[in-house]
């Protein structure tokens, strides 16, 4: 029979698990437990092997296998559905004490196999132990008690990111470091394309490793000596300067598109607009503020191309382009790539290039040739609702994907992608595959 002391610390535990979370929405400290499967897929944890049983800390255990959204990260009781088990278990734990747990080591912390509601108690009971059957799992990245999911995100990232780029013996001393998941993957994007162009203006394959320290002398470290210049970084306590270039790279595109129209918006210019609205936390204000002014919501189809066509002035420029999309979200991304081309041709070039002359560039230069092997291959055919420009998305940006994921020790021909496509019987669209593969190619 349960009694009125287990209810009572269970009360007890349930009112500190309300109070913890109610501080974390001051504090922006996440309270949650973290999943161990979650973590297992974007570490990709595989080796592990048996260490036997272990007193182990309480304080190290952070996660759970399948409880984590029961407890806080301390262990306190979520939810009054679990205070039955939780008050037995406790009862138990006041006069046989707490049989060994089962975890799962990573790093230098745990997770909970079997014995949440025990690790609970415990914790509850003021115990700085616990003796628990240990499986201890290989990490690519140091994990501590202090860190929260994205903490661990943002480990992986990095290391995947250095040693899919060697960053680290291409420059050594680099600043490229960042607060937030996902910008590493659009850095690694950036330079398989800044590859993909160079290649495509010089009509020769240059080397991964090559075009790694070209993005980062010629792309990147500009940028970065024009923040420092700025002293634009003393408006953003806990960001770092990599986190400011990934969001000039975000919305250079779209300041440009829609901010003003035809013009080329500076980097000096977006710099300005960041210290005018630096806030106690910028990046969400400027977040906020440039989705407001650039009413960046979803577009009809029909509404993107005019958009386009106004934007670029494609028609007057190149009559009879050809240019058509088929899906939402390609017209902007076309104009994404026309906006990074135009910086790359001005970082190489030394020397700022009209808008106008940038369109006609990537249309002749980098569209064109892409288009000429669509068609002249036939394609098409057998891409029934699909277009040129379609196909032209999906070539390029599989190809920069390819060349990434390989390492780009070799040079991925826009002809084996065709034909690749050909070989294709399923009815899958190019842009849905695409999304499927790049999801697969980046995932962390």
């Amino acid at each position: 029979m349960l009694t009125s002391e287990s209810k009572k610390e269970f009360d007890d535990a349930r009112r500190q698990a309300f109070i913890e979370e109610m501080l974390s929405f001051f504090t922006g400290r996440s309270t949650d437990l973290l999943s161990f499967d979650e973590i297992q897929h974007k570490l990709r944890l595989q080796d592990a092997s048996y260490k036997g049983l272990q007193e182990i800390e309480l304080d190290k255990i952070v996660g759970s296998v399948g409880r984590y959204r029961d407890f806080t990260r301390t262990f306190l009781p979520k939810r009054d559905e679990i205070a039955d088990r939780w008050r037995r278990v406790d009862e138990v734990a006041h006069t046989s004490g707490y049989p060994p747990i089962e975890v799962y080591k990573v790093g230098d912390v745990y997770f909970v196999r079997d014995g949440n509601h025990r690790v609970s108690v415990a914790r509850q009971h003021n115990a700085k132990t616990i003796e628990a059957y240990v499986i201890e799992y290989k990490t690519p990245v140091p994990i501590t008690s202090a860190d929260e999911l994205n903490d661990i995100l943002l480990k992986a990232e990095r290391a995947r990111f250095l040693e899919k780029t060697n960053l680290d013996q291409i420059r050594p001393g680099h600043n490229v470091e960042f607060t937030e998941p996902g910008r590493y993957r659009l850095v690694r994007e950036h330079i398989a394309f800044h590859k993909y162009l160079k290649e495509t203006e010089c009509g020769c394959e240059i080397p991964y490793e090559e075009a790694v320290a070209s993005w980062y002398d010629n792309v990147y470290m500009p940028v970065i000596r024009l923040i420092r210049e700025r002293g634009v970084m003393k408006h953003f306590p806990g960001r770092t300067e990599a986190d400011l270039y990934a969001w000039i790279l975000l919305h250079r595109a779209e300041l440009e598109s829609r901010v003003q129209k035809l013009g080329a918006v500076s980097t000096e210019d977006i710099l300005d607009t960041v210290t005018l609205e630096k806030s106690p936390n910028p990046l969400r204000r400027l977040m906020g503020y440039f989705r407001r002014q650039l009413d960046l919501q979803n577009l009809p189809l029909q509404a993107e191309r005019k958009q386009f066509l106004d934007d670029t002035q494609i028609d007057q420029l190149r009559p009879g382009h050809g240019i058509e999309c088929t899906e939402p979200g390609c017209y902007q991304l076309l104009r994404e790539h026309i906006s990074t081309h135009k910086y790359l041709k001005e970082t190489e070039l030394q020397t700022e290039i009209p808008f106008v002359e940038a369109v006609t560039s990537w249309y002749d230069n980098v569209y064109q040739p892409v288009v000429q092997k669509i068609m002249s291959r036939g394609v098409l055919q057998n891409m029934a609702g699909r277009t040129a420009t379609d196909l032209y998305l999906y070539v390029t940006s599989r190809r920069a994907a390819l060349e990434e994921n390989k390492e780009a020790v070799q040079e991925i021909l826009d002809e084996a992608i065709l034909q690749e496509i050909e070989q294709e019987s399923q009815a899958i669209s190019p842009i849905g595959r695409l999304m499927q593969f790049l999801g697969r190619v980046f995932a962390v």
